[in-house]
């Protein structure tokens, strides 16, 4: 659905699928600044947070009157200041600046009256509203996020598009290119796009954004065949990862209830820690997303319409954290033979080449590793090369993983 503000109409009533997306932004951002903010004799902390496609900031809920994408930015700013400080000596100065952009003037009228009547400073150059195509205003904003942090270049970019094609993947490629701290947040319409699969010329106009035109035959065939939808959103969503150089892909899948259109809250990054952080908040936010899959490296990752029948739910409740361990149980060790076999690799490099396969956490995949060390499958040293003890619990990214200096038949100590 698309939302429209007015100055003078009360604003949109939300729907279910959005307040999911606010409900994840909102942990998300609480979870990057505790996480990133550990130490406690750090003083300043910078940050810059944009939404692409802001809307008018306020939407109704029944009778209240609830926060939109801007104002849960600048809600979990000031609550990050005041949480972060609670008990520290030094105080810590969070320093964030604000671009709010949306291409249409009424939106972004409404906006601006809504964040003055709430009491903030509009126009300074800490908080930026743009009624401009974000593709427009990318550059300008992008420099400016250098000039601001030539170091870090911390950067959270919300691109909460209608449909799928409002952002050039390009434009997001450019965005890790020149800010590689940066993290982008963008939704997309997945089945829409599958919809709307076709050999008519307009098709390949309607994906150019995507890069996809020379693939639409490949994908109609994929859509027509046995793999049907899912395998199509599969190819989508390694292309949406290569396309942009992302190293990580975190997905969450919501189906809106009116058009029962799934749609995909798909956080990009390249760094692993971000990735995981992200990963927490599926576990924290359970029974809002649809996913299928069983949680270790068969899980799908997508929303699969069509075969959802023969494809176990997984709703990162306690029951499939103890089916997702019992199946990495026995996938792991194969993997992980395959990615040592020559040499011992860190756990820092295994946690890059599992990262999107599985719905685990790096506490779950640690917890995995740590027994199969038990059990003798394999071995964890530490970087000098020296065994660790089986008594070990936690792991460290300069650990590595061996073959045992005793070898078993893969899996056999376990099961036997």
């Amino acid at each position: 659905m698309v939302f429209n503000w007015h100055l003078d109409e009360s604003p949109p009533i939300i729907e279910s699928h959005s307040k999911a997306k606010l409900k994840v932004l909102r942990s998300y951002l609480r979870a990057y600044f505790d996480r990133l903010n550990v130490n406690p004799v750090r003083e300043d902390f910078k940050l810059d947070l944009i939404d692409g496609f802001s809307g008018g900031g306020v939407f109704l809920d029944g009778l209240t009157e609830i926060s939109g994408t801007p104002l849960v930015m600048l809600e979990e700013t000031e609550q990050a200041r005041i949480r972060l400080n609670r008990n520290r000596k030094k105080k810590l100065h969070i320093d964030c600046k604000f671009y709010f952009i949306d291409k249409k003037e009424a939106h972004t009228n409404y906006l601006q009256k809504t964040l003055l009547e709430r009491g903030y400073l509009v126009g300074n150059d800490k908080l930026v509203i743009r009624n401009d195509r974000f593709e427009n205003e990318v550059r300008n904003i992008l420099k400016s996020i250098q000039k601001r942090q030539p170091r870090a270049g911390r950067a959270i970019f919300l691109l909460d598009q209608k449909g799928f094609s409002g952002v050039e993947l390009s434009i997001i490629s450019r965005i890790f290119r020149e800010l590689p701290n940066a993290e982008v947040i963008l939704t997309f319409a997945a089945d829409a796009l599958v919809n709307h699969l076709s050999d008519r010329p307009e098709t390949a106009k309607m994906v150019m954004p995507l890069q996809l035109q020379s693939r639409v035959p490949d994908l109609i065939e994929m859509k027509e065949g046995n793999g049907g939808r899912a395998l199509v959103q599969r190819t989508l969503r390694d292309h949406i990862r290569m396309a942009t150089g992302a190293m990580y892909d975190t997905p969450f899948f919501i189906r809106p209830r009116q058009s029962r259109r799934a749609l995909w809250f798909l956080h990009l990054s390249m760094h692993p820690i971000a990735r995981d952080v992200m990963t927490q908040q599926h576990w924290n936010n359970q029974n809002i997303f649809e996913h299928y899959g069983q949680g270790d490296f068969g899980f799908l990752g997508w929303d699969a319409l069509v075969d959802s029948d023969t494809i176990p739910l997984f709703q990162f409740r306690d029951l499939d954290k103890r089916e997702m361990k019992k199946g990495l149980l026995e996938s792991l060790p194969k993997e992980l033979y395959r990615l040592v076999y020559e040499q011992p690799v860190t756990m820092d490099a295994l946690r890059h080449t599992l990262a999107n396969r599985t719905a685990a956490r790096f506490s779950d995949l640690d917890e995995v590793i740590v027994e199969l060390h038990k059990e003798r499958e394999i071995e964890i040293r530490n970087p000098e090369g020296k065994r660790r003890a089986m008594t070990v619990r936690h792991l460290a990214s300069t650990d590595r993983v061996a073959l045992p200096s005793t070898q078993l038949l893969l899996g056999l100590s376990r099961r036997s």
